[in-house]
């Protein structure tokens, strides 16, 4: 079972962060400060600092403060924070660990020197010199990626922002806990949608854990956007974009989920449209088992081919080749799993329209709690 998120949104963005400085890695404390003006102390009880992959990590543990006054260091709630791509030559990692999908796995595999073998190396060996009972893990981009990597091989709780999808680099049987949402509460990661690193899907690979879509601030990251394809992948980009408990804000486009909500109408017209086909593809079979029926009852009267037979005999014979006799019709087939479907296809409709109905209310609800807090603030400004 996963460890627990102890931290707030926040504060494993400003540990992100912190990471990215050089200078945490000679460091043995790290100071990091919230949007509300609150610090705090972290103690640095371990580093990576790897010069041929060019992977950079530290473990820190929280600064707090005892009813005597006195310091003290909780090894329990250990966070792993793990570097991402600080320069353009570190796009190479990104590319061809992340970008290159089960090949990156296959070379995991043979323990090749690459970011995700050195973490994880890493990360066991800190886990056993500590043995925190609750750990947990951060990262940007490539540290994000490092750090699904080593939360699903080492089971603890993951808060990460604009990470590649690393779903091809994982063993076969955490894939399998991918696909069955065993990480959904677990790993959240947090990006924009312009940023084409951080909604890559690895080539239609399940999302690893829970992504969500963040507020963007306005900060432009000029070139190294690359032409629009990246400018929302950068950490700047997701500064101040905090609520004042530490929790990420949301990028809430509720014309856009009416929009969805209403595409639903599709989606239960073709399961009511498939329902049909089936009621008359059923009508069907059972008018030329009927056929069958009937045919054969002329055949056994005076001058036919079976006259020798009574109707009893007709019907042995098709009871024995039916699968059920249902309202006066011998059906070779099994009318039961239509009707099977027949429920299960009325439950998805009115599952899927009342779920529309809530998605829209809630979104119109959004307007307009949104439009009066616009209004409040206009007027009393």
């Amino acid at each position: 079972m996963a460890t627990k998120k102890t931290f707030t949104d926040e504060t494993y963005f400003k540990l992100s962060e912190a990471v990215y400085q050089d200078g945490t890695l000679n460091s043995k404390k790290i100071n990091i400060e919230l949007s509300d003006r609150t610090k705090s102390n972290w103690k640095v009880v371990s580093k990576l600092n790897d010069r041929a992959t060019n992977t950079q990590a530290f473990a820190v543990i929280p600064e707090e403060k005892g009813k005597d006054g006195k310091i003290y260091y909780n090894h329990n709630n250990m966070i792993f924070v793990y570097r991402g791509t600080k320069e353009s030559k570190d796009f190479g990692s990104d590319i061809i660990n992340v970008f290159a999908g089960k090949n990156s796995r296959t070379s995991l595999d043979r323990k090749s020197k690459n970011p995700f073998q050195v973490s994880k190396e890493w990360t066991e060996e800190v886990l056993k010199e500590f043995n925190p009972k609750n750990p947990t893990s951060t990262g940007h981009s490539l540290g994000g990626a490092l750090s699904h990597y080593n939360s699903i091989l080492y089971d603890f709780n993951a808060t990460t922002y604009a990470a590649p999808n690393i779903y091809q680099l994982l063993p076969e049987d955490k894939q399998k806990k991918v696909r069955d949402g065993f990480y959904n509460n677990s790993i959240i990661d947090f990006t924009h949608d312009d940023d084409m690193i951080g909604t890559f899907d690895q080539f239609s690979s399940p999302i690893i854990g829970s992504q969500y879509i963040a507020e963007r601030n306005k900060v432009k990251v000029g070139a190294k956007g690359l032409f629009g394809a990246i400018p929302g992948h950068y950490n700047e980009t997701f500064e101040g974009c905090f609520s004042s408990d530490g929790t990420m804000k949301l990028k809430v486009d509720v014309d856009s989920i009416i929009k969805h909500a209403q595409d639903i109408d599709n989606i239960i017209q073709s399961l009511q449209t498939n329902n049909d086909n089936l009621e008359n593809l059923e009508e069907n079979l059972q008018i030329g088992s009927k056929k069958i029926q009937n045919q054969l009852e002329e055949e056994i009267r005076i001058g036919g081919a079976y006259s020798e037979l009574t109707t009893w005999d007709i019907d042995d014979v098709l009871t024995e080749l039916c699968t059920k006799y249902k309202n006066g019709v011998y059906c070779f087939y099994n009318p039961n799993e239509f009707e099977k479907y027949y429920e299960m296809n009325h439950q998805t409709r009115s599952l899927l329209k009342n779920f529309q109905i809530e998605l829209i209310d809630a979104a119109q609800s959004f307007r307009e709690t949104d439009t009066r807090l616009g209004e409040w603030i206009s007027n009393n400004n």
